[in-house]
């Protein structure tokens, strides 16, 4: 189960949603295994992120992880937002083993909407 932060993040579903806009980029990732989810959608400025939303459906990590990511990674460098989101993690009291392909669907949907 995700840490009691993390925990907090998902049941306050903060970021969730989606933007709107010519100037919106989305990032989806899938699991092939769990069939877990994660979309994101962002709004870049000079190469950073200016705003971020988030849906996910899957397992309570997918959607804290996402939740967090609209948090943190306003303001943020898309570059440098996987370093950035994984220290978040961390200081929210990690996740347990089952749970870290969570990050993972996260990175890979910033990723997609990056390109």
């Amino acid at each position: 189960m995700v840490s009691a932060r993390l925990r907090q993040l998902l049941l306050a579903a903060e970021g969730g949603g989606a933007l709107d806009g010519d100037d919106v980029r989305r990032g989806v990732a899938d699991h092939p295994v769990c069939g877990d989810r994660v979309e994101l959608s962002l709004r870049l400025d000079a190469g950073r992120i200016e705003s971020l939303r988030w849906r996910a459906q899957g397992c309570p990590a997918a959607m804290a992880v996402a939740a967090l990511a609209a948090k943190v990674l306003p303001g943020a460098a898309l570059a440098a937002a996987p370093a950035t989101l994984h220290a978040a993690i961390a200081d929210h009291g990690g996740l347990e083993p089952a749970e870290r392909h969570a990050e993972g669907l996260v990175v890979r949907a910033l990723q997609a909407a990056g390109r």
